[in-house]
C-alpha cells in the first residue's frame, strides 16, 4: 500500500489552481533540477500544489523528496512499491489532488519559473481544455520547435496530435467528465492512448507559444523510457489504439484521414528510416512487416496512403507489400546525402550587385558544407559560380538547414550573355558531387526584374532567369 508525507492537506475551500504529478522511479540527481524549478515558480504556493508518487526508488530519492516536502507546505510525496510504469503513478496523483487542472512533469525535466502561472493564466482566459507549453530539448535532447514558435488558441486535432506527450495543463472537469485515465499496464505510447481521449473530448486545445516553458532532458545514464527497446506487435498495438479511438471519434472523415496518416507516418514508418531497418535481423524485420501489415490493414487505405509525403508514401507501399528487399534498397537510398535548395528573395544594393538568398538543407544527417550557386545557360555556355554563404542574420536551429546568401557582382551580371539560366547549388559531400535545382519561392512574388533580367518560375515549380539582350 502507499504511504504518504503530506506536511499539510488541502481544505476544500482552498482549491489549488494547478496540481503538478510527478511519478518518480531512480531519477536522481536530476530531481533535484526538477525540484528546484517547481520551489522557483512565480505563481504563489498556495495557488498550486505538488504530488510526487515515488514509485519504489533506490538510489536515495525518497530521502530527498521528504526532506523537499518539509520544506514546502504545498507538497505531498506517497511511497509505494515499484509498479515499473508510469500511468498508474500518475492517476494516483489525479485521484488524490485538487487543483482546477493538472500538469504532469517528468521527475528529470525542468519548468521555468514563469512556467504554472502563464499556463494557468492563458487557461482561464481563453477557455482551454489542454494548453501545450513551448518546449526545448536539453542534454542532446531533440525536439522539433515548429509547434512551439507561435501561440494558437485553437489548434487544430491533426496538429495537436503531433505531440502526444503528458507534458501538458489539462482541465480537471474535462478529465473527470469524460473517465480519462492513463493505462496502468506495461503498454507503450500510454501517454498517446491518454492524450487521444483528452484530444477528442476538448473543446479548445491551445498552443501557449513563445519563450520555453518547459525542458525536457536526455538523461546522461540513458534511462528515458522512450529511449528503451520496444517490441513489434505490442508497440503497434499501441499505435492502433491510439488510432481506434480517433475512429471511433466519428469525426469528418478528411479530419480523420489527416490525424490517422500523421500517426501512421511518425510512429509506423519511422522504423524504414535509413540504417534502422537494416540494423534489424531477419526475423525482427518480419515481426515489424507483420505488426504492420495488421494495422495497415485495420487503418491505412490506399486514399490515407496517397496522403503522406515522400519517402513515407513509397515506404508505405512496401510494407504493405511486405517486401523487404525493396524496403532495404530504399533506406539506403534515403540514406545517401540529397540536397535541397529554393529560392527565398532578391534584391540590388547599393554598387549594382545582385544578393540573392537560398533556403538550403541537406538530407541524411550531414553538417551543412560549402556551397556554389551555379547559373547555367540552357546553351550550356557560360556558366557562373558564385560561392554561397550562411547568412548569420537569420539563424535556424540545426546546423544542416539555414538562409544562404550569394552575391553577383555587376562585373558578373555584365557578362552574362542573352538566353535562358537555370540557378542550381552545389557542394562536395562525402567527397561525392551532389546538385540541387533550385526551387521558386512557394509565394508568388519574384520581385527582381528589370528591362534586361526577368526571373520566373518554370512550370515545373523551378527557379529561371531570362536574359535579352
Amino acid at each position: 500500500m502507499p504511504q504518504g508525507h503530506h506536511t499539510e492537506a488541502v481544505s476544500s475551500e482552498e482549491v489549488p489552481a494547478v496540481s503538478v504529478v510527478v511519478p518518480i522511479f531512480n531519477a536522481m540527481p536530476y530531481l533535484r533540477e526538477l525540484l528546484d524549478s517547481l520551489a522557483a515558480q512565480d505563481l504563489d504556493a498556495t495557488e498550486f500544489e505538488v504530488f510526487l508518487v515515488d514509485d519504489g526508488s533506490t538510489d536515495g530519492g525518497s530521502d530527498y523528496m521528504d526532506e523537499f516536502a518539509s520544506r514546502h507546505a504545498n507538497v505531498t510525496v506517497v511511497h509505494q512499491e515499484n509498479h515499473g510504469w508510469p500511468g498508474q503513478p500518475r492517476n494516483l496523483g489525479i485521484a488524490s489532488t485538487n487543483g482546477r487542472y493538472l500538469f504532469f512533469a517528468d521527475a528529470d525535466d525542468v519548468l521555468a519559473p514563469q512556467a504554472l502561472r502563464e499556463l494557468v493564466a492563458f487557461a482561464d482566459t481563453h477557455g482551454s481544455d489542454v494548453v501545450i507549453p513551448s518546449m526545448a530539448g536539453t542534454h542532446g535532447r531533440i525536439v522539433p520547435p515548429w509547434l512551439y514558435v507561435k501561440t494558437d488558441i485553437d489548434v487544430a486535432l491533426p496538429k495537436a496530435f503531433k505531440t502526444l506527450a503528458p507534458q501538458k495543463l489539462y482541465r480537471r472537469s474535462l478529465l473527470a467528465d469524460n473517465d480519462i485515465l492513463f493505462p496502468e499496464e506495461k503498454v507503450r505510447l500510454e501517454d498517446g492512448i491518454f492524450n487521444a481521449e483528452a484530444y477528442l473530448a476538448a473543446k479548445r486545445i491551445s498552443v501557449l507559444g513563445g519563450e520555453t516553458l518547459y525542458f525536457l532532458r536526455n538523461r546522461d545514464d540513458g534511462q528515458n523510457i522512450s529511449s528503451s527497446g520496444f517490441e513489434p506487435a505490442g508497440y503497434t498495438g499501441s499505435v492502433a489504439s491510439i488510432c481506434a479511438v480517433v475512429v471511433a471519434a466519428g469525426l469528418d472523415p478528411d479530419v480523420t484521414a489527416d490525424v490517422l496518416a500523421g500517426l501512421y507516418r511518425r510512429k509506423c514508418l519511422k522504423i524504414y528510416a535509413p540504417g534502422r531497418f537494416e540494423r534489424y535481423s531477419p526475423k525482427r524485420r518480419r515481426a515489424w512487416l507483420d505488426a504492420h501489415g495488421e494495422f495497415i490493414d485495420r487503418f491505412i487505405p490506399v486514399s490515407v496512403e496517397n496522403l503522406l509525403p515522400e519517402p513515407y508514401r513509397s515506404r508505405s507501399a512496401l510494407a504493405r507489400r511486405k517486401d523487404v528487399n525493396a524496403l532495404l534498397d530504399l533506406g539506403r537510398n534515403e540514406g545517401r546525402p540529397r540536397l535541397t535548395a529554393a529560392f527565398w528573395g532578391g534584391r540590388y544594393v547599393e554598387d549594382g550587385a545582385l544578393e540573392l538568398f537560398f533556403e538550403a538543407s541537406v538530407v541524411g544527417r550531414f553538417e551543412m558544407p560549402d556551397l556554389v550557386c551555379e547559373i547555367r545557360p540552357r546553351d550550356g555556355n557560360g556558366l557562373i559560380a558564385v560561392p554561397v554563404q550562411r547568412d548569420r542574420r537569420i539563424e535556424t536551429v540545426y546546423s544542416k538547414a539555414g538562409l544562404f546568401r550569394a552575391l553577383l557582382t555587376p562585373e558578373a551580371l555584365n557578362a552574362m550573355r542573352a538566353g535562358t539560366h537555370d540557378f542550381f547549388l552545389t557542394t562536395y559531400i562525402n567527397k561525392k558531387y551532389v546538385t540541387a535545382r533550385v526551387r521558386r519561392p512557394e509565394s508568388s512574388g519574384l520581385p527582381i526584374t528589370d528591362s534586361r533580367m526577368h526571373f520566373y518560375g518554370t512550370v515545373q515549380g523551378n527557379l529561371s532567369l531570362s536574359i535579352s539582350n
